[in-house]
């Protein structure tokens, strides 16, 4: 018990010179070792100049021709929704235009063929076996 009790007294006494340690400011990070700068570098043209031979002439390139400039191309409003009739006649708004020719009943999720009806489409009824 003895022994923990001059521990206890030396950690505190040592405290302060923990705390000063701490508190002290960093070297500054070129204390140790010299500033140098890389050396600039040549620039690029003039050693390309130099490598080149005087008496030989540059070949002749043609001149270089402007690309042609795309027309835009108009925008095609979409053809106009047609209305779709069903079998019987009646106007059927449940069903969708998938492609010419075909509709998708979106309350069976079933695919119709289709022929031309005055402005719409007119579903072709299935065979009568198929049901």
């Amino acid at each position: 018990m003895k022994s923990k009790g001059y521990l206890l007294l030396a950690v505190l006494a040592a405290l302060p010179s923990f705390a000063q340690a701490q508190l002290t400011q960093p070297p500054a990070p070129t204390a140790t070792r010299p500033v140098t700068l890389p050396a600039p570098s040549p620039p690029i043209s003039s050693s390309r100049e130099t490598q080149q031979d005087p008496a030989r002439p540059e070949p002749s390139r043609p001149p270089n021709k402007p690309k042609p400039v795309p027309k835009p191309k108009p925008v095609v409003p979409p053809p106009p929704v047609r209305p779709i009739y069903d079998s019987k006649g009646q106007l059927a708004p449940h069903m969708r235009q998938t492609s010419p020719g075909r509709v998708l009943d979106t309350r069976t999720n079933r695919y119709y063929d289709t022929v031309p009806s005055g402005i719409g489409q007119k579903v072709v009824p299935p065979p009568a076996g198929t049901r």
